[in-house]
């Protein structure tokens, strides 16, 4: 053509005898390419060109509008290939395709058909392969629009990992039949089942990939965490040791992760339990990051804790003090060491309840005998049911409590009283006893029990707080001494209760008179409470307690100053992003003063007369003054305690949130106030873990080895920690063991 010196050919005279629905001269059907697709020949071989199976891709590019346009290629096999091009004496010429899948090249001239590539594309080995490995359908996002989903086999693997942790199943499970045909036939139908082997190989690489991303939020996010631990001896006569971490993630959010579950086949004393303890921080690399450790009363784990002082005493850039010396009582009380070991306040909750339950065993005995009639058998549970539709009352059983656990003793009764009528009726007339032995329940040991249940409820409720994961629960240890205290101090004069309460305030004064200093920290740095409210409560205390805190008070301050200066000293640097603190105004004073006044409300509103020990010298100015004297770079603590307090009362006050909010006022301060807030009051996060391990080695998976069970524990809970679903796991469980009992469901 004309103006062109380059032409590209794309219709010749068999394409337009093909036009005229005629056979082009070369449209026989190539017998080679048959003989391979059937007899697996040679067919598949690559084609070469130019003599060194070299390939040069060059895409066709028509000169000007002089240039003859190609015909586009209307046969669906150019979806598997790419066109390859060359030049020919001057002009593009298509002479080959590649295969999209195996990269193989066939001769694709123009002129020539397209049988064999279709042929092809029937036995390529990778194109099948990814037709296997790949199911795509069309789903529906969140926000309606559409997209495409493919079934990857890799994927589904490890999502049956999560599923096998999550709900405690058999790691055969992915090789069941059952299992296998409920998802080919309801799912997906090219579904191929996974050996039990394979699974094992699955929650290995998963668990290591969760625990190295674990591992780099420990490293370049997380400051400091605190940590719970306890001994768990299951029916396999295996006991392990729970590693549980508390930490403050970057967006001021508290967190719990299971580090480990540890085998503990030698003796439970001190040397063994610090041993492995030890190994699981150092796992995590977080030897050198522990603030607080919460463990219950037992004997080993304060021996634990003097072999792990040295270890653990690192976070704050002290030296190391060797073990022996922690004899002493002022290298005992260092810095370093006054808030590592926390007891369990629970723990202590629970020892203090069990003082009342030795002298009401009689009467929660005769419950108990009650509950036990009424299950003996299927016939009475069926004649109770009988009973209570004839009275138009919902039937249900009852649940008997378990004497090591006395939240299940509150339970039980907490779930008996709205059923008193019927259940009272039925065991009067059908439990059987000798004439003129007196009833099993009188109205007598309901009006006992009624009172047993109120006393114990605050009890129960401040377990329950206190166990909390996703907020500080180291702020609220005060106030509940103080209405635990008072709690007693009621019931001391109540005629049914006070031969109980005596032995429960000797118990309360042997661990709290003496309030640990990590209780008065978490308060102070409560923003509604700060020093002024922290004088306030002690005088309260004093009164309920008969005990004198001046000096407490004096030398709390003074540690608060102590602790604040080794806080600066470690993280002064980032003091350079503070913004200024607030001005004081004459409102401040005035209101800091009014707060002071005996006359005014306190804690839950009760106002109780000063105590004469506290002087007019531990006044919030006073005390101020001599946090100014005792710190020449105390600014940040000054200035926060001098400032007001935050006058928001209710439930709804983050504590976390506010303090998020003034890092920059406060840089050092806030960093101090995140690490005593987060310290957990209770161990119950570690025995909750003992309860997700229960399942996992029930009965019919005993054969798991240790490492396996550790691995299933930690995902699981990571997975409901992903969730924030790790709340009271274990109270939740045994609240709904006593009320899913109701027989018509």
């Amino acid at each position: 053509m004309a103006g062109s010196d380059e032409e590209t050919v794309e219709v010749g005279m068999n394409e337009e005898r093909r036009l005229c629905g005629l056979a082009g001269d070369d449209d026989e059907d190539n017998m080679d390419e048959d003989r391979a697709a059937l007899f697996g020949a040679t067919a598949d071989d690559a084609i070469p060109v130019d003599g060194d199976g070299e390939h040069v891709e060059e895409p066709p590019a028509p000169d000007g509008n002089t240039a003859k346009r190609p015909r586009p290629s209307t046969s669906p096999v150019w979806a598997d290939y790419e066109k390859l091009f060359k030049e020919i004496n001057g002009k593009t010429v298509r002479y080959g395709a590649r295969c999209l899948h195996c990269s193989k090249v066939y001769s694709a001239f123009s002129s020539g058909g397209t049988g064999h590539l279709s042929r092809h594309i029937l036995v390529c080995v990778k194109k099948r392969e990814k037709d296997r490995m790949s199911q795509s359908q069309i789903s529906f996002t969140s926000d309606g629009s559409m997209r495409t989903w493919d079934y990857c086999p890799m994927r589904a693997r490890t999502e049956l990992v999560r599923l096998i942790a999550r709900l405690d199943v058999p790691i055969s499970l992915g090789e069941s039949e059952a299992f296998v045909e409920y998802i080919k036939n309801a799912h997906n139908p090219k579904y191929t089942k996974v050996s039990r082997q394979t699974t094992s190989r699955d929650i290995l690489k998963y668990f290591t990939d969760c625990k190295a991303k674990l591992v780099e939020t420990f490293t370049t996010s997380i400051n400091c965490v605190c940590l719970t631990s306890d001994i768990w001896s299951g029916n396999a006569k295996e006991d392990y040791i729970s590693v549980v971490a508390h930490y403050i993630n970057s967006d001021w959010q508290l967190e719990k992760r299971v580090l480990g579950l540890v085998l503990i086949d030698v003796s439970h004393n001190g040397q063994n339990i610090a041993d492995r303890v030890a190994s699981v921080l150092a796992d995590y690399g977080l030897s050198e990051k522990v603030f607080a450790v919460t463990l219950d009363n037992a004997s080993s784990n304060a021996s634990a804790m003097h072999k792990l002082k040295p270890i653990l005493s690192k976070y704050l850039g002290l030296e190391v003090i060797d073990e022996s010396e922690y004899a002493s009582s002022s290298l005992n009380n260092a810095v370093n060491s006054i808030f590592l070991h926390q007891r369990c306040a629970c723990h202590i909750l629970n020892l203090i309840v069990k003082e009342a339950l030795t002298t009401l065993k009689p009467l929660i005995e005769t419950f108990r005998t009650a509950i036990s009639f009424l299950n003996s058998s299927n016939q009475m549970i069926a004649a109770y049911k009988s009973y209570c539709i004839a009275t138009g009352v919902r039937p249900r059983k009852f649940q008997l409590d378990m004497e090591v656990r006395w939240n299940s003793t509150y339970l039980m009764l907490k779930h008996l009283f709205p059923h008193k009528s019927p259940f009272t009726t039925f065991i009067q007339t059908q439990y059987p006893r000798d004439e003129g032995e007196p009833l099993l329940l009188t109205e007598d040991h309901w009006m006992m029990a009624q009172k047993v249940l109120s006393f114990l409820e605050l009890f129960y409720d401040a377990t329950v707080t206190l166990s909390g994961v996703y907020y500080p629960t180291s702020p609220l240890m005060i106030h509940y001494l103080v209405k635990i205290s008072l709690h007693l101090k009621n019931y001391a004069n109540d005629v049914h209760i006070r031969s109980v309460v005596q032995p429960m305030i000797d118990k309360y004064n042997k661990y709290w008179r003496d309030i640990p200093l990590l209780y008065s920290f978490a308060f102070i740095l409560d923003p509604r409470a700060k020093m002024k409210g922290f004088t306030r409560v002690l005088r309260r205390l004093g009164n309920l307690t008969s005990t004198d805190y001046s000096a407490y008070l004096v030398g709390t301050r003074a540690r608060l100053a102590d602790v604040y200066n080794k806080y600066d000293e470690k993280y002064g640097v980032v003091r350079l992003r503070r913004t200024d603190p607030p001005v004081l105004s004459g409102k401040s004073r005035s209101t800091w003063d009014e707060i002071y006044d005996d006359d005014g409300p306190v804690l839950g509103g009760v106002i109780l007369p000063g105590n004469p020990n506290m002087s007019r010298d531990t006044s919030a100015t006073s005390l101020l003054n001599a946090v100014r004297s005792s710190a020449s770079n105390a600014s940040e603590l000054v200035s926060y305690l001098d400032c007001d307090t935050v006058n928001h009362l209710t439930d709804d006050f983050n504590i976390l949130d506010w303090w998020h909010q003034h890092k920059l006022t406060y840089p050092v301060l806030s960093i101090m106030a995140k690490n005593i807030l987060i310290v957990p009051m209770s161990t119950i996060s570690s025995e909750s873990t003992f309860s997700m391990t229960g399942r996992i080695i029930e009965e019919r998976r005993r054969s798991l080895k240790p490492e396996m069970v550790e691995m299933l524990t930690c995902i699981k809970d990571w997975e409901a920690a992903e969730a924030r679903l790790q709340q009271n796991v274990e109270d939740k469980e045994l609240e709904e063991a006593f009320e899913e009992l109701y027989l018509d469901s």
